[in-house]
Parts: structure tokens; C-alpha cells; sequence
């Protein structure tokens, strides 16, 4: 038995709603209801400890939230406050006429009145449940964040993805993110999970096989899915294959766990070794049935995780010049519009995304493309401080740079095509063969050194005036992005290299 906030619910349910109930009632505040009378306070109490039985536990507290706004509006005073009184149709009908109010809104009231009208609560007529019951009260326009491209809410655009994982792939070779902090933005990115998905996995979901013709690692991880009702977690998974350089993340992280629970000693043995642990059990999953979760996070804490790490990245939007927000839903929204607009079909994004059907995935939908139909130079450089493309350091010279003094296997080379010429551009700061195009990859590398005498600008027109015939020659749209990131991370490089020589000149 669990109390919370004066809510008493007897914990059979499935252990994320366990954990989810603390979290729930933590955030019910019943002072927002003060001027509500005791009948219709417990009223509201026993519908929401309903909600939590029923329901996903976070939508208690919606719900609340929902009725406190509502009550403490001119429509209700009289009628939730004064003793003997019954709350009529009246209040619902001039919220509803307010128009401030959304769909959401007036449904979660009617929920709770039908409720506990049916349930003969003091306070609450049935009549007026039946005739609430047989009002339309329409929908909110589905998919807005996604149709309007909020920049707030709405899917991320390809800009600002790029930002990201350019800011993650730093932070990861420079080891200022840790082995979880890392892996829980790039499975979000990649897989387009709730947070939930991401809580329940263990380490054994990872399962990588080799491939019987190359010998190469395949990187397969089955992920719990959630999305059935009623039915038990950890019981339907659906196979995701991971990329090589995410699958060795999730390797390291897995291999980092199991090391760790060697070195301190695995709290209990009954505990399940999740993906991504706790420091500690937690008391009350250990001491139930469900306690091979206990060193689980719940869903909540894998999101405080993900938002925490991208505040931690420090990204910057390029298209608002605000620090980048990022939570769950948008990455979902973001991996499901980028795979139709990549060319993938309704049905098999309903797949990737873990629906049941076709009709939810819509709803996620911008086939609206943020290709900027002319870049060029000005443009680019312009753009290039927001864009976060580069991540490397500007040197003075050769002999500044980390493995300089190795001479000529460091160096990164440009071929100016048009003179015949092969110039140095600066140095590779890598001990290890990345095996990657230069210099096209080295200016969004973060170990990359360009040299301030480096001739970036032709780099930059070379790189403008490629973009421009991919453009002239119909290329597809999802390479001539990939080249908007070389240009944006050239361009980063050409306006370091001004200041750096408007600073000497000062």
C-alpha cells in the first residue's frame, strides 16, 4: 500500500505503475482546491486513484490539473463550493463557450463528472452526466507541433539533428558524457522510443551476431514494446538493428555494466541487469513481487536523463538561436517524419515506431522538407555560428596542432581540382584510421585542426558549387543535406579563421 498526496492504492499493478504512483501524487497538490468542498474533494480523490489503476499513472496528475483550472474559473464558485448544492450542466456549458479551453480539456471534465455521477457522489446528477454524455465536444487538430513545425515542440529539423549529433559525437570522443548519459540520446535518436521502451530494456535484449559472409558484427536489440493494453511488459519485443557506431555504444555501456556490478557486487541476485541502472534499488520495487526491476530507472527518470544530457551538450537551434529543447516526443516526432520523407511507407513507419496502425503515424507527419533551396557562401557563413557543424579547434599553424610534428600523415588535404593543386587545409588530431572521406568528414570532425593560413574560402566555394549541381542534377534531397553540413562546417572554419585575424590586427 502506497500513500501519496491522500491517495491510497493497493500496488498489484505492473511495476511502472508502482514506481509511477509516487511521482503521481507527488505532483496532486490539493491546495489548488481550497475553496472546494469535502464531498467533492473526495470525490475527485477516488476518480484519480481510478485514473492511476486503470490508466497510466502520469495522467492523474493531468487530469488534476485539468479540474483545479477548471474549478477555479467564474463558472464554478458557488456550485464546488457551497455544502448541498449540485454541480448542473451550466459551468461546463460557459467553459465551453470560453473557447479558451481545448477539446482535451472539456473531455477530462466530463470524465470525472460522469464518474462520479454514476457513482451517486454528493455534488452530481446523473441527468446531467447523461446529457453531458451526449454532447460533441470535437477533437483538437491532431499532429499541430508536427504540421506547424514548432519550434518548441514540433519534430527537429535537419539543421538542428545535425547540431546534435555532431555535439554528441564530440562530447563522446573527447569522454565528457557518460557511457549512459551517451547511449540514451543516441537510442532515442535512433529509434524514435518512449521513454518507457528505454526503461524496461536489460542488458540481454542487446544481442549482436556476426555475419557468417564478412565476419562483421551485426548489432541487433530487442526492445520491450508497450504500446498493447493490458498486457504485461517484457512479454512482446520487436528486433531494432543498430547502426555500427550505436551498436558499440550500447556494447561499451553493457560491457561498462556488467564490469561495474563485478567491481561493487550486484545488490541482489534476483535483480534483473537492466540497460540502464540505478546506483541504488529501489526499497519499495525490491520488497514486492516485481522486484527483478528494482535497479531499473522508470520512465520518468530515462527522460530526466535524456533532457539533463542535451542541457549538458550545450546545442544551439539553428533556426531559433536558443538552446536546443529536446524531450522524447520530439525525437519521436523527428524519426518518424524523417523516415516518410526518406521514402519509408506509412505501414512500415507504423512498424518502426511501434503502432498498431497506420492511422496514429499520420498524425506525426510534415512531409514539409527544410532544404534551403540556395545555399551559398554568404548564406552559409551567415548561417554557420547556429549550425554547430564544426566541432574541431583552429590552430596558428602546423607546429600548434596535436600530432603536428608527425608532418605529412596528419595532415588533411584539399584538392583544388581547378589549379591541379593539392593543398593542406590542417592536421588530424586522431591516433586511430577513421577511414573517412577528407576532408569532406574532417570539418565536422571534433579532432580536426585547420590551420589559419588553410584555403578554407576554396574549400567553401568548392564545396557551395558542388552543392548547386547536385541541386542542377536532381540529386536526392537527403545527400545534398548531408552536404549542407560540410558547407555549414566550412563556413564555421572561414569566419574562426576572420576573427582570429581581426584579433591579431587589433
Amino acid at each position: 500500500m502506497i500513500d501519496r498526496a491522500g491517495l491510497k492504492v493497493d500496488c498489484t499493478g505492473p511495476i511502472w505503475r508502482m514506481n509511477d504512483l509516487a511521482s503521481a501524487g507527488s505532483r496532486i497538490d490539493w491546495a489548488r482546491l481550497s475553496g472546494v468542498r469535502d464531498e467533492v474533494r473526495s470525490a475527485t480523490a477516488d476518480y484519480l486513484v481510478e485514473l492511476i489503476r486503470t490508466h497510466a499513472p502520469v495522467y492523474a496528475p493531468t487530469a488534476f490539473g485539468v479540474l483545479s483550472r477548471m474549478m477555479g474559473t467564474d463558472a464554478f464558485p458557488q456550485q464546488v463550493a457551497m455544502p448541498g448544492t449540485t454541480i448542473g450542466f451550466e459551468p461546463f456549458e460557459e467553459i465551453r463557450i470560453l473557447r479558451r479551453w481545448t477539446a482535451t480539456y472539456l473531455h477530462h471534465y466530463r470524465m470525472w463528472y460522469v464518474w462520479c455521477a454514476r457513482r451517486d457522489y454528493p455534488g452530481f446528477d446523473r441527468a446531467v452526466a447523461d446529457r453531458l454524455d451526449e454532447v460533441s465536444i470535437g477533437s483538437d487538430p491532431k499532429g499541430r507541433a508536427v504540421l506547424s513545425d514548432d519550434p518548441r515542440d514540433g519534430p527537429l529539423t535537419d539543421l538542428e539533428t545535425t547540431a546534435l549529433a555532431n555535439a554528441l559525437r564530440a562530447a563522446d570522443e573527447l569522454g565528457t558524457l557518460s557511457p549512459m548519459e551517451s547511449v540514451a540520446v543516441w537510442l532515442f535518436l535512433a529509434l524514435g522510443s518512449n521513454p518507457l521502451n528505454l526503461a524496461l530494456l536489460r542488458a540481454d535484449d542487446y544481442q549482436p551476431m556476426s555475419d557468417p559472409g564478412t565476419g562483421a558484427v551485426v548489432h541487433r536489440l530487442k526492445v520491450p514494446r508497450i504500446k498493447k493494453r493490458h498486457a504485461k511488459y517484457r512479454t512482446a519485443f520487436k528486433t531494432r538493428k543498430l547502426n555500427p557506431e550505436i551498436g558499440a555504444k550500447v556494447a561499451a555501456l553493457v560491457a561498462a555494466n556488467e564490469e561495474r556490478a563485478r567491481r561493487d557486487g550486484w545488490p541482489h541476485g534476483d535483480f534483473a541487469m537492466p540497460l540502464f541502472v540505478r546506483a541504488s534499488p529501489r526499497s519499495a520495487v525490491a520488497e514486492s513481487d516485481h522486484r527483478a526491476f528494482a535497479m531499473h530507472l522508470d520512465s520518468t527518470e530515462v527522460r530526466t536523463l535524456l533532457v539533463n544530457t542535451v542541457d549538458k551538450l550545450g546545442v544551439i537551434s539553428p533556426r531559433t538561436g536558443e538552446p536546443l529543447r529536446v524531450v522524447p516526443r520530439r525525437l519521436r516526432y523527428t524519426f518518424i517524419t524523417r523516415f516518410l520523407r526518406e521514402g519509408g511507407s506509412l505501414k512500415a513507419a507504423a512498424e518502426a515506431a511501434d503502432h498498431s496502425d497506420t492511422q496514429t503515424v499520420i498524425t506525426y507527419v510534415n512531409l514539409r522538407g527544410d532544404l534551403v533551396p540556395r545555399l551559398d557562401e554568404a548564406l552559409a557563413l551567415q548561417m554557420a555560428p547556429m549550425g554547430m557543424a564544426f566541432m574541431g579547434m583552429v590552430v596558428r599553424s602546423e607546429a600548434e596542432a596535436v600530432r603536428g610534428d608527425v608532418g605529412a600523415p596528419s595532415r588533411v588535404y584539399h584538392h583544388a581540382r581547378d589549379r591541379g593543386a593539392i593543398e593542406p587545409v590542417g592536421t588530424c588530431g586522431s591516433f586511430a584510421f577513421c577511414g573517412l572521406t577528407a576532408p569532406t568528414a574532417c570539418y565536422e570532425c571534433v579532432r580536426f585542426q585547420p590551420w589559419l593560413d588553410g584555403p578554407h574560402d576554396e574549400v567553401l566555394r568548392t564545396y557551395v558549387a558542388r552543392r548547386q549541381d547536385m541541386m542542377d542534377r536532381g540529386v536526392d534531397e537527403g545527400q545534398v543535406r548531408t552536404m549542407d553540413r560540410t558547407i555549414l562546417a566550412v563556413a564555421a572554419v572561414v569566419r574562426q579563421v576572420a576573427e582570429f585575424r581581426q584579433g591579431d590586427a587589433a
